[in-house]
């Protein structure tokens, strides 16, 4: 697996459509290849086997037509060498005068040879000799060159067979298949009695044996003895008479039982097939040009060339189309991403594709249009929450109410002078201070409190009421954070609509309770109620513009403003009871401040 991993990890630093285009060629070209190399090996194996076959059936022809050839001349060899006339001049040879000589050449020629002549055709010369290199009988046209006669007698002699074939050189420089005869004495006692020299022309003979042959253009056949020398050949590749070591190219490759090889030359590579007659010790060696052979394979590799680089262009194209198919809605999708990152929060992707491509793209447009109504949204509700806190900005405190509470304070200055005008006064500049000068949007539950007595000392001194307000508020909630005024107001409807005409004494009050990460706050009053009706008006209602209030917010505006901070899953909730009073439940987020508040509110001591 960690191999798998480094691979897929080396082969994703390239681009996508490099890697589809690799592979696709890869997949293409490695196939188109190998099937190319093995039907051309295969082509050339089947050729080499039927050329094989085919030169092998001709050598076996031409060894049948050798041995009939051969056979001639042998048996002109036996004629001589068996005639007594002949025996008896080679036994005597020492008591012949010059009419005995001329008596034996007329014999030879009217007599032995009289029916032989037609052989004279391709023989250039015939010699006999005496076992004392003496010339018995001499006849052709061929002389040899000076020194051939006592070569061809050392060759011979050192041969344990009867017969010898190798090749002498004439006097004009040509060469001549030479046959030489041990004649024996027919009684069978002695040594040789003398040698027979049968002189062939070679191109004659050449032609006999493989005139009817045809290999192929620059082809050629070739006789070779048990002694390395080049008897014969139809077209002389390789020069007649030299001898051929074992280690030569023509000869290296033949390790029986094999029979067919390459021979290599300065006029190229040869097929090579090669047959052996026993009887004469000699190879019949046929070779056919590779340049040759391979001209149709050529042709068909030149074919299945043409026809691979088609394929090649063909997969080329068509990798090039599938890349093209990934890569370029890739680059769309990518596009489309970056006009997202540059705040292009509408871009969207024209693909119709039915893949994965198209899967992707059709989900990004989802999900860039619902992005952009999410923030759409939140433009809204921000524009709401800034319009929310305009409106407390500037209806922060009521001119009237002010006005209307100096006057009050004035008058009662002047009448009582009693200590409720230095605590209204003093319970007013805390109001002030923390409406005015504290631009906190979020303040502790502890100050919140703090603002709502203050308010009521004044709403006392101004109507002289005899309101009662409890708070049941654990100490560890104190320091929870609320948002500023959002008890005011509700304290302040309670009183003007709640209040008004009861014939009890009045009273509020304030509980809070933690469950995990939710802060309730429960507002509970004894005032007249509020009927049905009023109520869902008084939760819609944005603001009652009222002389007498503090500032013109209103129950909504609570709500709206909570649910602007904190999301819709907060705010507030109201239950009443005609004549039994109304609750208020308050659902905000459990928020611990950064760094505590300590004003002394004397809440909560």
């Amino acid at each position: 697996m960690d191999l798998l991993h480094r691979i897929v990890r080396i082969s994703r630093k390239s681009r996508i459509q490099v890697r589809l285009i690799v592979t696709f060629l890869l997949l293409s070209i490695l196939p188109l290849g190998l099937t190319g190399v093995l039907s051309y090996t295969k082509f050339n194996e089947a050729i080499s086997a039927k050329t094989s076959t085919f030169v092998s059936d001709i050598l076996r022809l031409l060894t049948s037509n050798i041995r009939t050839e051969v056979t001639k001349y042998e048996n002109l060899a036996d004629q001589i060498m068996l005639n007594v006339n002949i025996q008896d001049a080679l036994q005597n040879y020492d008591q012949l005068n010059d009419m005995k000589i001329r008596e034996l050449h007329w014999y030879m020629e009217n007599t032995v040879l009289q029916d032989k002549f037609w052989l004279f055709a391709t023989i250039k010369t015939l010699q006999i000799q005496t076992g004392d290199d003496q010339v018995l009988y001499d006849y052709g046209y061929g002389e040899l060159k000076n020194g051939e006669i006592p070569r061809l007698l050392d060759v011979a002699k050192r041969n344990i067979k009867a017969d010898t074939w190798t090749v002498a050189m004439t006097a004009n420089g040509e060469n001549t298949l030479m046959l030489i005869r041990r004649i024996p004495a027919i009684n069978g006692t002695g040594g040789p009695l003398g040698y027979l020299f049968v002189g062939i022309d070679e191109n004659l003979f050449s032609q006999i044996i493989f005139g009817s042959v045809d290999m192929g253009e620059g082809s050629d056949q070739v006789i070779v003895n048990g002694s390395g020398t080049l008897l014969s050949s139809k077209n002389h590749l390789f020069p007649t008479g030299d001898g051929i070591s074992p280690e030569d190219p023509l000869l290296k490759w033949i390790e029986p039982p094999k029979v067919t090889g390459t021979v290599s030359t300065e006029t190229g590579l040869y097929f090579a097939v090669y047959s052996h007659n026993e009887e004469l010790d000699w190879k019949i060696i046929g070779l056919v040009p590779y340049d040759y052979l391979n001209t149709e394979s050529k042709d068909i590799q030149k074919e299945i060339l043409w026809i691979v680089l088609l394929c090649i262009l063909f997969a080329f194209l068509f990798t090039m189309f599938i890349s093209a198919s990934v890569s370029m809605p890739l680059k769309k999708l990518i596009s489309g991403m970056n006009q997202v990152m540059n705040g292009k929060l509408h871009a969207k992707i024209s693909d119709d594709g039915q893949d994965e491509i198209g899967y992707l793209s059709d989900k990004f447009n989802n999900m860039t249009q619902e992005l952009s109504m999410q923030i759409d949204k939140v433009n809204v509700e921000q524009a709401k929450k800034r319009e929310v806190e305009l409106q407390m900005l500037q209806a922060q405190i009521n001119p009237h109410f002010l006005f209307n509470t100096l006057n009050s304070l004035k008058w009662t200055a002047l009448l009582s002078q009693a200590d409720s005008v230095s605590n209204g006064l003093g319970a007013l500049a805390e109001l002030l201070r923390s409406t005015i000068i504290q631009k906190d949007e979020r303040i502790s539950l502890r100050n919140e409190l703090g603002n709502l007595s203050n308010y009521l000392i004044i709403q006392q001194v101004r109507y002289g009421t005899s309101l009662k307000m409890e708070y049941v508020v654990p100490e560890d909630l104190l320091h929870s954070q609320v948002l500023k005024f959002m008890l005011q107001p509700l304290v302040e409807n309670a009183i003007i609509h709640g209040f008004e005409g009861l014939d009890r004494e009045p009273r509020i009050v304030i509980a809070a309770e933690r469950y995990g990460n939710t802060l309730k706050i429960i507002l509970q009053d004894n005032g007249k109620g509020i009927p049905e009706d009023k109520l869902n008006r008084l939760l819609e209602s944005d603001g009652n513009p009222n002389k007498d209030r503090l500032a013109n917010i209103g129950v909504g505006n609570v709500r709206e403003r909570i649910k602007l901070h904190f999301g819709e899953s907060y705010g507030l909730e109201i239950t009443s009871e005609i004549n039994q009073g109304t609750t208020i439940f308050i659902t905000i987020p459990f928020i611990m401040p950064i760094g505590e508040d300590n004003h002394d509110t004397g809440v909560g001591r």
